[in-house]
């Protein structure tokens, strides 16, 4: 069953690479890495970017102004 592991992120160059490097080390291998930063400019897109090789193609990562974290209730 395939997998998939989010990660939200605003300038979190201080501790990026510790959570892409937790999901590398995970012995479960059947997922997908989406990691979702609201456009950082603190160089964690360049931490982002030296890890996407690692990830074979199970990484996928957007960066963009945002509104931040919310949650929608359609009724």
């Amino acid at each position: 069953m395939k997998i998939s592991v989010i990660t939200v992120s605003y300038n979190s160059s201080k501790t990026i690479e510790e959570t892409i490097k937790s999901v590398l080390n995970q012995t479960y291998k059947d997922f997908e890495y989406i990691i979702i930063d609201g456009g950082s400019t603190d160089g964690t897109l360049d931490i982002i970017k030296r890890y996407e090789s690692f990830f074979k193609g199970k990484l996928k990562w957007i960066s963009e102004k945002d509104k931040g974290i919310y949650i929608i209730i359609m009724r």
